[in-house]
């Protein structure tokens, strides 16, 4: 396609997740002309098998973005997570109520007003809703261009290119754009590994699960060795066919066994945190399956009390995986352009505050008032851009040094109890 009929929009994104989709939406409810490529229709990363706690910084991006009525389907939709917290010990005896800490280093609410969670296949739903035609599948993003004129022309592999004025790099923890625009940024291998798996509430009931499992936030403390922490989501049944195709099973994973990907499903869930070779080797790990993960667990706490380790035993095997868990370093401000980054792409961090999903939604919200006041005319599109990244940069950085601390405390308290019980 040549030069001359190479379409244009004002903003391109690349990678369609949390944020890239809610820039989309923002960027459509405020009139600029947006296009988002995403590679694959269905997101089968394992996480999108799991809920998404929003906070406060999050809501408020989604209550800027959305359509009103979009919104009020996302709230009509939300999942309810436990809003008490216990902590256990090995043996199952409870020590107090404060399993998954307070407070918050970024100086917000722990918790929104809403107090529930939702599903990220249902958040994309939700996301996804009236972008038909924006959102082109079956797009890799190859490289970019920087043109006199000061647009950007945006490469595909498939050999495909579009203008724009904008191009926002939202594709992941492993960006392209971002080894495109800041080459030197890097995220390492935190050396943690992270084992979880699902049992669905169902299932719980017919194993005879505790209650303290399924109606708290529940931590497992043990007196050595490292811990466990257990939650629930359960979805608003009521609510399910009263919004289109909004909470319900998504068409894209029909082809998956289990229920991992499962929508309209209440579950309970549990993770827990090794430091490298303390299970087995990487490469050990690689070619273990669900039970397997299972049946290597349960060696290592096998002296925990049966009402933990049944939670273990009878969860899906379909539903287990172990993770590397990855952090970025930080990153000075680079020399503006008309190209910049959200989200993972440029501040992926540890799970261990759930701040991942919320920041870049909180990005998106942070973007969109500045590319629409460059659009009016109160500011060029640089300095735009330029202020967008100082307040990114700032914000998501101290969401990495948070996430990567609170990591670090949670594994070293195991790592504790483990020396103090071999002494």
């Amino acid at each position: 396609m040549s030069a001359m009929t190479t379409e244009h929009v004002e903003v391109a994104i690349i990678g369609g997740g949390p944020g890239g989709l809610t820039l989309a939406q923002g960027l459509k409810k405020n009139g600029i002309s947006v296009a988002v490529f995403e590679k694959d229709r269905a997101r089968t990363d394992y996480v999108q098998g799991f809920r998404l706690r929003i906070r406060q910084r999050g809501i408020d991006s989604l209550i800027a973005n959305l359509p009103p009525e979009l919104y009020d389907a996302f709230v009509a939709t939300l999942g309810q997570a436990p809003d008490r917290n216990i902590l256990l010990d090995e043996n199952f005896k409870i020590l107090g109520e404060d399993a998954w800490g307070g407070g918050n280093a970024l100086g917000e609410a722990d918790d929104t007003h809403i107090e529930k969670s939702v599903s990220r296949i249902t958040l994309r739903q939700v996301l996804l809703s009236g972008l038909d035609g924006i959102v082109r599948y079956g797009k890799i993003f190859s490289r970019y261009e920087e043109q006199p004129d000061g647009s950007v022309t945006v490469h595909f592999e498939d050999g495909s290119s579009i203008h724009a004025d904008v191009l926002v790099g939202a594709d992941g923890a492993r960006s392209r754009v971002r080894q495109q625009l800041v080459p030197h940024a890097r995220s390492f291998d935190t050396g943690v590994r992270r084992l979880a798996g699902k049992m669905t509430l169902h299932a719980a009931a017919l194993h005879q699960i505790s209650p303290l499992l399924l109606d708290y936030n529940a931590g497992v403390r043990p007196t050595e060795g490292h811990g466990l922490m257990v939650t629930s989501h359960r979805v608003n049944v009521d609510a399910l066919r009263k919004h289109g195709l909004i909470g319900l099973d998504d068409a894209t994973h029909k082809d998956f066994s289990g229920f991992h990907f499962n929508n309209t499903t209440s579950y309970v869930w549990w993770n827990t945190a090794y430091e490298k070779d303390e299970l087995a080797t990487d490469d050990a790990l690689a070619k273990l399956s669900g039970s397997e993960l299972i049946d290597l667990l349960i060696s290592k706490i096998a002296h925990w009390h049966p009402e933990i380790l049944n939670l273990i035993r009878y969860t899906d095997p379909s539903t287990v995986a172990l993770l590397h868990v990855h952090s970025s370093e930080p990153v000075d401000p680079w020399p503006t352009k008309p190209v910049t980054l959200l989200g993972d792409a440029i501040h992926a961090m540890t799970y261990f505050r759930a701040l991942g999903g919320n920041t870049a939604i909180y990005d998106a919200g942070l973007l969109v008032p500045e590319l629409v006041a460059a659009k009016r005319g109160d500011k060029p599109l640089l300095q735009a851009l330029s202020e967008y990244e100082a307040k990114m940069l700032e914000h998501g950085a101290k969401a990495v040094r948070s996430s990567l601390t609170a990591m670090q405390k949670n594994v070293l308290a195991g790592r504790r109890r483990q020396s103090e019980a071999a002494e």
